[in-house]
């Protein structure tokens, strides 16, 4: 091949030119990403049960399924998530688990399951892609946990939605509660015990589902709802009656707030309470992209952000790739020069162009092929190119000088 090229060098002008376009037209098509793709090793299990509280998932659905994964082979860590309505449960598998193994192993436990409630619909299963860490942003300012804890949640749906955000998480509250708060010397002065004040308030806070009716058009669910969800719907509730119609009420013997239960799981930012929502985005999507779709969707919510709130964009993972990228260009773009320069010291001009030009055209070749197998710029492939630099700078040298002392002699 050497020989040939160096007896036709048009050809290797040509063949030159053409690898040259070719980087050029693929680097728009090379996916930037913090780190290259890995297998998947995440299964998730999606129950529906519609009308129930969280609280009746967590026992109906997700306790269950917890129970009959347990057993399953090259399984890492377990957690299901109850919510109003449905459960989801994720399932990670080792890293050198066999994945097709894995699925049909959960399949074949949640199927076998048969102490669903009736009313709760047939389990989903599905692999799910893996996801890379993108940023947090942090929605801070002095307001009531409870509020900002809704508007963070009303932003994460939101951020759902931005092309390339696979998944959103709140942080930075514990679990939310109503807390109740009663001296001992009152519950004495009425006759009653902590059990007895739980078991009343506990009769006069129900939400059950019901059953359903089907008709011939649709089906209607039925649900009995006198569920409290507010303070003052708990001041209300009446705890101790007498027969002349005269009614002791939560709210006269007792201090109610709306709270998180853990002080110690809030976050600060700039000295005030803040959400934090961790922000991630498919493997599939390119980095870049994704966060700078984020950072206009951050810069436009600030618009119209409650007063007192604001929301900032931070830990730009994205920062570590371009930075790469930036010190790839860099890098190259100075040995380019120096190669230059220095053989142009000693040698002719036009060899000195072509020797300078080995970097370039084995870059945008290297690009090329990058695009056709599916490889990205992330940390590992940048640090190759970047080691590649001095490389190709050494070698374009030695071969040079060896080339200019052969036509000497």
């Amino acid at each position: 091949m050497i020989r040939y090229f160096a007896a036709h060098p048009t050809a290797g002008n040509l063949l030159m030119v053409a690898l040259m376009a070719l980087g050029l037209i693929a680097t728009g098509n090379v996916k930037r990403e913090t780190f290259p793709d890995l297998p998947a090793t995440d299964v998730q299990i999606s129950v529906p049960y519609p009308g129930a509280t969280a609280e009746e998932v967590e026992e109906a659905i997700c306790q269950r399924i917890e129970d009959v994964v347990d057993s399953i082979d090259d399984l890492e860590e377990k957690r299901c998530e109850a919510r109003e309505g449905s459960a989801i449960a994720t399932l990670e598998m080792v890293e050198s688990g066999d994945m097709k193994r894995f699925l049909d192993d959960i399949k074949t436990e949640v199927e076998a399951i048969d102490s669903f409630p009736d009313e709760a619909e047939t389990p989903v299963i599905k692999q799910l892609g893996r996801t890379d860490f993108l940023a947090t942003v942090a929605i801070s300012g002095d307001t009531q946990p409870t509020d900002l804890k809704a508007y963070a949640e009303d932003v994460k749906d939101r951020v759902l939605l931005i092309p390339g955000v696979s998944q959103v998480r709140i942080k930075g509250f514990s679990e939310h509660q109503i807390r109740i708060e009663i001296a001992a010397d009152t519950l004495r002065q009425f006759g009653l015990s902590v059990d007895q004040l739980a078991a009343v308030i506990g009769r006069q806070n129900v939400k059950l589902p019901s059953g359903t009716i089907e008709t011939s058009q649709n089906t209607v669910l039925i649900r009995f709802d006198d569920e409290r969800r507010r303070p003052l719907d708990f001041e209300n509730l009446v705890v101790v009656g007498a027969d002349s119609g005269a009614e002791i009420r939560l709210g006269d013997i007792a201090t109610i707030t709306d709270r998180f239960e853990l002080d110690e799981e809030k976050i600060s930012f700039n000295g005030q309470r803040a959400a934090f929502l961790s922000v991630d985005k498919g493997k599939e999507d390119d980095t870049l992209s994704v966060i700078e779709d984020l950072k206009s969707f951050v810069e436009r919510e600030r618009q119209i952000a409650p007063k007192g709130l604001t929301l900032t964009v931070t830990h730009d993972i994205s920062s570590i790739v371009r930075d790469r990228l930036n010190m790839l260009l860099r890098n190259g773009s100075q040995g380019l020069g120096l190669v230059f320069l220095t053989m142009w010291l000693f040698f002719s001009l036009r060899f000195s162009f072509w020797v300078a030009m080995g970097l370039p055209v084995s870059f945008l070749g290297t690009i090329a092929a990058m695009a056709v197998f599916g490889y990205s710029f992330d940390m590992i492939t940048l640090v190759g190119l970047l080691i590649a630099v001095g490389l190709l700078m050494d070698d374009a040298i030695v071969i040079s000088e060896n080339i200019v002392s052969h036509r000497k002699r």
